[in-house]
């Protein structure tokens, strides 16, 4: 790791020199760029590399590169941009790249490169990695395709006609020198000669600027030509990979009613230009020249065939790059095609084909009356259905609401009755001291709190701040156990033979576990519910019951959970009545 981390330090050496020469930094801040470059270089040369170790590098090389313009300015010397600014941003891309290698999952990386790319302009990098990134996450993310075919139709299309453009350079110099020699002719000619000069020049350079115009004309033609055909085929091959794509057929319409409205306008004049059967040109090659007629006709007809020809030239060697039926196309076809695609798409919702509607109007002389009209009645049906399964719902959310409402009201008034019945049968098990019916008491508790018919608990479900009830209930379900403890305990004093004693507390010791593990996980239950949010007595209880019946190391982290569980404003009740009670609890017992 270190040879590499030092090979690619010593890869900068000669920027570093070209920095000192145009005395952009000081050596201090050198040896600063050098220390914060090896030890980024170490982080990304690790073995268990992170996202954060690129994205810190990547940071750190982009304000390097803020820095050195400022400097510049500052300094006023713009020497060794080569050796300085596309060093560093050779590094950045470097870097970019390997981030895209090693986390390919990470979308963000990529998109993060692409826009490096498109600010840098490198039009071909761009287009690479579009590819790179539908093959990767293509299958996954339905709107990449979308993205890719918007940049063919514009940045790329403008990229590939600046590029063309590029080359008529020649063209664009001898149109400027003609138009410099016309301006200086036109100023004062005194002579014939210099008259018939100035129309000369003024012919060819008219000439020469019909012929730069028909030239511009033809390379946006076919680079729009181009850019819908890529775009059209990434959309297609979109669909295939993301068949319940909705967004991508919409893209696709928008496209096709583009492409309509191109060769309806551009590719629709020179086919028929290229198919015509020029009569002129005919009549020209085989009528002999009058005599009578001059010199200049004689020279502008043989001009004007030539241009005719010429131009026919062109426009047959346009059609012969288009592969679409230019006819189906114009008439139409393709887009109707697409637009019929969502009479029968599951996936389309009324809003999308308010959409494709939308579209449809706008380009109505490609799309016929018959579909529209479908496609209106096909959206009604849908706008009404998804009107009436969101009245459905409101009316389902609103009887949910209801439920709780009118659940917590019969549970209330049942809870108020069993609180009596549980009294009673309480209270005669005092009375008789008979453990049977200690268990007697607990199963009806059981039956009332969860019931067999219902899943789950009621003492779950419910608000216990509502009513005091709640609270009563619990309390009265461990009191059960205290006085099964009473009335075991008298029971033992009152056995005089050790042997029966020891055994008759084995045997209540054991029942007794039992039935305070049981109330130990229901309150555990609870504790998860609103009884541990709303409820600051809940888990004064639950500590008494760990202190008296339960496990006294237990509360320690008993009061940890409810400091976690309680609600701000009880959270702070709770801490201050400990604190002012001297860790004192409640008595509910």
């Amino acid at each position: 790791m270190a040879e590499i981390v030092e090979r690619n330090i010593e890869n900068i050496l000669k920027e570093i020199a070209h920095i000192r020469k145009a005395k952009l930094f000081n050596e201090d801040e050198i040896r600063e760029i050098v220390r914060h470059r090896r030890m980024h270089e170490y982080s990304i040369q690790k073995r268990n590399k992170r996202i954060s170790d690129y994205d810190s590098y990547i940071a750190t090389e982009l304000g390097f590169l803020r820095l050195v313009g400022l400097r510049r300015k500052k300094t006023m010397d713009y020497r060794f941009r080569d050796e300085i600014e596309k060093s560093i941003l050779s590094r950045l891309v470097r870097l970019h790249r390997q981030s895209c290698y090693r986390f390919q999952g990470h979308l963000n990386v990529w998109m993060r490169f692409l826009l490096f790319n498109r600010k840098l302009g490198r039009h071909m990098a761009v287009v690479r990695l579009w590819e790179r990134i539908l093959q990767v996450h293509g299958r996954t993310d339905p709107r990449l395709w979308a993205a890719a075919a918007s940049f063919h139709l514009n940045e790329g299309c403008r990229a590939q006609a600046r590029s063309c453009l590029s080359k008529l350079k020649d063209e664009r110099r001898a149109l400027k020198i003609a138009s410099k020699k016309l301006r200086r002719l036109g100023k004062n000619p005194t002579c014939p000669q210099e008259r018939a000069l100035l129309h000369m020049e003024t012919y060819h350079f008219n000439k020469l600027r019909q012929s730069l115009n028909h030239s511009v004309q033809l390379t946006w033609d076919r680079t729009h030509l181009r850019s819908i055909r890529e775009a059209r085929r990434l959309l297609t091959q979109g669909l295939s990979f993301n068949e319940d794509s909705v967004d991508l057929l919409l893209e696709l319409l928008k496209l096709e009613g583009t492409a309509a409205d191109f060769f309806t306008r551009r590719v629709s004049k020179r086919l028929a230009k290229a198919q015509e059967v020029d009569m002129e040109i005919e009549e020209m090659k085989s009528e002999v020249y009058n005599e009578r007629k001059s010199k200049r006709a004689q020279r502008r007809e043989r001009e004007r065939e030539l241009k005719v020809k010429e131009e026919r030239e062109d426009a047959a060697n346009f059609i012969s790059e288009v592969s679409e039926d230019v006819n189906f196309v114009i008439s139409g076809g393709t887009f109707k095609l697409v637009l019929e695609r969502f009479l029968t798409f599951s996936k389309a919702t009324s809003k999308h084909l308010a959409a494709a509607v939308e579209i449809a109007e706008k380009l109505s002389r490609f799309a016929g009356k018959d579909i529209i009209a479908k496609l209106k009645e096909r959206q009604q049906e849908l706008h009404d259905a998804d009107v009436a399964e969101a009245k459905r719902r409101q009316d389902e959310n609103a009887n949910k609401k209801l439920g709780p409402i009118s659940l917590l009201k019969e549970a209330t008034e049942a809870a108020k009755v069993h609180y009596k019945e549980l009294q009673v049968l309480l209270d005669q098990a005092a009375g008789t001291e008979n453990d049977d019916d200690i268990d007697a008491a607990l199963v009806e508790w059981k039956k009332w709190y969860q019931p067999t018919s219902k899943s789950s608990d009621l003492l779950q479900i419910t608000d216990p701040s509502v009513d005091p009830i709640w609270m009563k209930l619990l309390v009265l379900r461990i009191y059960i156990l205290v006085v099964a403890k009473t009335l075991s305990k008298v029971k033992i004093d009152m056995v005089r033979k050790k042997e029966e004693m020891l055994k008759m507390y084995q045997d209540f010791k054991i029942k007794q576990d039992a039935r305070v593990q049981d109330t130990r996980n229901l309150m555990d239950l609870l504790a998860t519910s609103t009884w541990g949010s709303k409820v600051i007595d809940f888990w004064h209880l639950f500590m008494e019951f760990e202190e008296k019946l339960g496990d006294c190391s237990r509360l320690p982290s008993l009061r940890w959970r409810a400091e976690k569980c309680l609600n701000e404003g009880l959270r702070t009740k709770f801490l201050a009545y400990l604190s002012t009670s001297g860790g004192q609890k409640m008595e509910f017992l």
